[in-house]
This record gives C-alpha cells, structure tokens and sequence, in this order.
C-alpha cells in the first residue's frame, strides 16, 4: 500500500510540473477533440503471495475524460474485477497430531468481485496534440467500490496409517467427511463491504484517425481491508510433517481446525491488463 501511494505522490507531483511547463498559452490551447469515452477489458491477475489461492480472472471498465492540455486529462469511470478460487492452487494435506489422522481438504465457493467507481487522473509523458498517433502516459485512479466473497463450503477426508508403511492412505473407517459451512460458521457466509482503493500504472494509446484511438494498459491495484481465501497467510507459521512418500502435511491445528481458517481480512492487490477503444469528439 505504501508504495502505491509513493507512486500516486510521484504522479501527482510530475503533473504539477509538466502543467505548469505547458504555460498559459498552452493551457488555453483548443483541440479538435479534447473529450472521449473509452471501454476497456482484460486479464485481473493475483498480486501479491496472500493471493495464491485464486486464479486468473477478468477486469473491464468504462469511463470519460476531458484534456484539459498536452499532458493532462481528468475524468471518471465505473470498472468490474471477478477473481475465482481455484482449487488447484490450494494446498489439501493436514495433520491431526493428537489422532494421528492425515487430513484432506476441498474448499467451494470464495469468489470474489469488485464494482467501483472512481477518479480518473492521466498524464502523457509525452505531451500530445492532435496531429499526435502515440502517447505514452501514466494513470492514477482513485476510487469506492463494492467487493463480494461468495459463501464458502469445506470438506475434510481423514486417513490414517494402517499397515505402517509410513503413508496416511487409508480412509479412517466410521468417520464421514468433516463438512463445515456457514450454517456452523458465519464467517464462511457471503461478504459483501464498501471499501476503497487506488490503482497506478502505465499505458500506451495509438490514434491512427481522430474519432478514434486504441490503447494498452497495465496497473496495479489495491484495495482496502475485504475478506478473502488465503490458506498461505496460515501454511506460513505451521509445523510440517512428512510422511514414508515424501508428502508434506501441514499442523491441522494452526490451520484447519482455526475457527477463521482459510478466510484472512486483509488489503487485496491485484494487476490488471487491459486493452482498450476511446471515442473522442
């Protein structure tokens, strides 16, 4: 977080710099077409280790912006992110060290998705006009936003060490799966929070006619304190054990059977790659 507000400082203080270079005529300048809509879409990737229980996701937004002068426009937009849980990406082995049963465990649900809406503030690094077919620019993005985590489901399969051969790979007989949801666990039920962040980063716009005008853009984001899955935040601090395969099983008691596992509050970071159409008139 603090070196995205470093960032935005930094961006804040190269427009004060470039608009006050641009002087006064510049700053009465018309241009032909110094207004635009634009849509973008593209990839929402994790950012960021506390993030390893989720996959790619997607990220689109619409928004306007006024040019105000060669370097600098100002606008608003609305954008949406929707992040899965992958369960591929979490790790299953847990160890019950009283009973000596190997846990496996499956997680449903935990999704998570963003609408916001927010302050557009964009810089051309290199000041444009409108004869110009390449800008390179830089963009900060204050913004509010809606997040939801979809409900969650559990499961937990326990096996033991029969014929010690040193592998937990034999169910425990009379135990069905370990089932917790949010009916036993709030925490595990839906979320949804007002929240807030801010998004920097870079992006280059080619405009081969005027009305119209493609760009690619690359930011990173980060959102205020939300819940989401993060079993790595726990798989941190506990103990391991291995078993005859060589299979890596994790303390169950710091991590499965803690009454917030796998569920952390936390700041969510994420990068996001767009391309994107501007129309401006």
């Amino acid at each position: 977080m603090k070196n995205l507000l470093l960032s935005l400082i930094l961006i804040a203080f190269c427009i004060s710099a470039f608009a006050q270079d641009e002087g006064e005529a510049v700053a009465k300048a018309r241009f032909d077409r110094d207004k635009s809509f634009y849509v973008a879409g593209g990839l929402a990737l994790p950012f960021g280790g506390k993030l390893d229980d989720y996959g790619n996701g997607v990220s689109f937004e619409g928004g306007f912006l006024k040019r105000l002068n060669k370097v600098l426009s100002l606008g608003g937009n609305l954008s949406y992110l929707s992040m899965k849980y992958d369960p591929a990406n979490t790790y299953p082995y847990y160890y019950n060290v009283s009973s000596n049963y190997a846990i496996e465990l499956e997680i449903d649900g935990g999704d998570v998705t963003m609408l916001s809406a927010g302050f557009v503030l964009k810089l051309n690094f290199i000041p444009v006009s409108d004869n110009s077919t390449l800008s390179i620019y830089g963009i900060a993005n204050p913004f509010v936003a809606q997040s939801t985590r979809s409900e969650m489901e559990g499961r937990g399969y326990f096996y033991e060490n029969l014929d010690s051969d040193g592998q937990w790979n034999d169910p425990v007989s009379g135990l069905f799966p370990d089932v917790w949801d949010a009916t036993d666990f709030p925490i595990l039920s839906e979320e949804t929070k007002i929240t807030g962040g801010v998004q920097v980063g870079f992006g280059l716009e080619f405009m081969p006619v005027k009305p119209v005008s493609f760009f690619l853009q690359t930011t990173v984001g980060y959102t205020g304190t939300i819940s989401y899955i993060s079993t790595q935040d726990y798989l941190s601090n506990a103990e391991q054990y291995v078993d005859g395969n060589g299979t890596i099983y994790y303390d169950a008691d710091p991590t499965y059977y803690n009454p917030q596992f796998p569920i952390l509050k936390s700041g969510f970071p994420a990068l996001s790659v767009r391309f994107g159409l501007s129309f401006n008139f």
